[in-house]
């Protein structure tokens, strides 16, 4: 299966089952229909187009440039990387189509028709998901620069200050450099030293540092509201909080997402929602450790979940070079647009983690609970429960993993005409990095559709530990709501209708 996933199951001991691999040849497909090229020909049915294979760079990217990082690369940040690249990729594909307009330009990069042909455009996106990751990690412009290699193209070509007017690698500086423009000035916080820092004074916790091997309830001032974790002894900080007011790539009022107010500590719903977490977490089943392990994807971005949905996507229906443009411009604007909208009810609840609500709760008591690799459920203080997994560096509400998969399972709704999915997986006997010798045996997994496999990741962190109900479920119509309107938007855009880019 040729996903962002295939990266990650390497390296995390997962193995996607060879029933996967046959599904997808012996899948009856329909049949290709003729490009928008003056020589009719079609895109390259043999192997993965230039989408794929720059998304999987995306992916690979993200992995690289997490290693020797204490957290993974944070969500928004990988939502952002994602959707500029298929961004660029997007604009400058559009000056190849007879009706798409770019975000940037608008029609104004428009070739003519002799000069849209099938090796043009898969030139002209090359060059510039090149020239994009180039900008977003610059240290390993090698790597970028040897995929371009594998491909056939020359990357002085690429990064010519000159290129031929009017040539691929032309349209492709133009669009890209004008995207990136905008997106250096976006908040982001990109060019700081480190990239992505937060500004200082940006945000402030209300709640002291809480040591997760000493937990002190008389120094928990807001039960509700996170507080930092002090592991191993160094505090982690809320990360990219900045994030909440970085501007969106095509929604307008990211307020306007918002979801209502999770329960304050005390009420019967909070109450509730303790019970729930401390029920779930005493009866782990092993399935489910397993599972909360395979979706935490430590190396790269909950972000990069929805590619490997794409990819199987792509090869199910046997896409063109085309298809796959518009399908991931699709699926990485709302990506990226989740992030934004994500971060700010992060913010702006700072709502706490049930590593302390529970521990503030319930310290004193005696409860059953996880605890700990090798140890299972046994009965123990309140004020030491622990999560399966550790908790990520800011708040609970609402669930990042499911935001990103709700917005991405329900674009490809849109995009598929269809909950249809199909795929399945395995997790493989013996590789949990967290239990020995677990799980005992290879554990199968299938989502027959797109909002199954969305649940499954959302649940996961439920079965880890590290979110609340309410996290879950108000993500998920968050989540869905905001792609249905990204969706709208971008048919605007690959329609030529979008009014703010009718030029051309």
């Amino acid at each position: 299966m040729a996903t962002g996933h295939t990266t990650l199951s390497r390296r995390m001991g997962w193995g996607i089952s060879s029933a996967l691999a046959v599904a997808l040849l012996a899948t009856t497909l329909s049949s290709p229909s003729h490009a928008d090229t003056p020589d009719g020909s079609f895109a390259v049915r043999g192997g993965d187009n230039a989408v794929l294979l720059w998304n999987r760079q995306i992916t690979s990217a993200l992995n690289v440039n997490n290693q020797g990082s204490a957290h993974p690369t944070p969500p928004p940040v990988g939502a952002r990387t994602f959707a500029i690249v298929h961004t660029a990729i997007y604009d400058t594909w559009a000056a190849y189509d007879r009706r798409a307009v770019g975000t940037q330009r608008g029609g104004d990069l428009r070739r003519p028709w002799a000069e849209r042909t099938e090796a043009n455009k898969r030139k002209a996106v090359s060059f510039a998901a090149h020239r994009a990751l180039s900008d977003l990690f610059p240290l390993q412009q090698a790597l970028f620069d040897e995929q371009l290699r594998a491909q056939g193209y020359d990357p002085g070509e690429a990064r010519s200050q000159a290129p031929a007017p009017g040539s691929p690698a032309a349209v492709a500086a133009t669009a890209t450099d004008a995207l990136l423009t905008v997106r250096h000035d976006d908040g982001s916080q990109q060019k700081a030293e480190p990239a992505y820092a937060t500004p200082a004074g940006y945000y402030q916790p209300v709640n002291p540092p809480q040591d997760v091997n000493a937990f002190n309830k008389a120094t928990l001032l807001v039960p509700d509201r996170w507080a930092p974790l002090t592991v191993g002894g160094a505090t982690h900080g809320f990360i990219t909080p900045h994030f909440a007011t970085v501007k969106p790539f095509v929604i307008e009022d990211p307020a306007a997402y918002i979801p209502p107010a999770p329960p304050k500590f005390g009420s019967a719903d909070a109450n509730a929602a303790i019970d729930a977490q401390i029920q779930r977490n005493a009866n782990l089943a092993e399935r489910q450790k397993a599972i909360a392990e395979h979706w935490q994807y430590r190396g790269s971005s909950s972000s990069s979940i929805p590619q490997e949905w794409a990819a199987f996507v792509s090869k199910r229906d046997r896409h063109a070079l085309d298809d796959d443009v518009k399908m991931y411009f699709a699926l990485n604007l709302a990506q990226g647009d989740e992030g934004v909208v994500d971060w700010k009810t992060k913010v702006d609840y700072d709502y706490a983690r049930p590593i302390t609500m529970i521990r503030y709760a319930k310290a004193g008591e005696q409860i059953q609970g996880y605890a700990g690799p090798g140890k299972g459920t046994q009965t123990i203080d309140g004020s030491q429960w622990r999560p399966y997994l550790n908790t990520p560096a800011f708040a609970a509400y609402g669930s990042g993993h499911t935001g990103f998969t709700a917005a991405g399972a329900e674009t490809l709704k849109q995009f598929t005409g269809s909950d249809r999915y199909g795929a399945t997986g395995t997790i493989k006997a013996g590789s949990s990095k967290i239990e020995t010798a677990a799980p005992a045996q290879d554990i199968g997994l299938k989502w027959n559709t797109f909002s199954a496999a969305a649940l499954e990741v959302g649940e996961s962190r439920l079965w880890g530990g590290v979110h609340w109900e309410f996290d879950h479920t108000a993500a998920d119509e968050q989540g869905r709501k905001l792609a249905r309107d990204v969706w709208a938007k971008t048919q605007n855009y690959i329609n030529g209708t979008h009014k703010e880019a009718a030029g051309g």
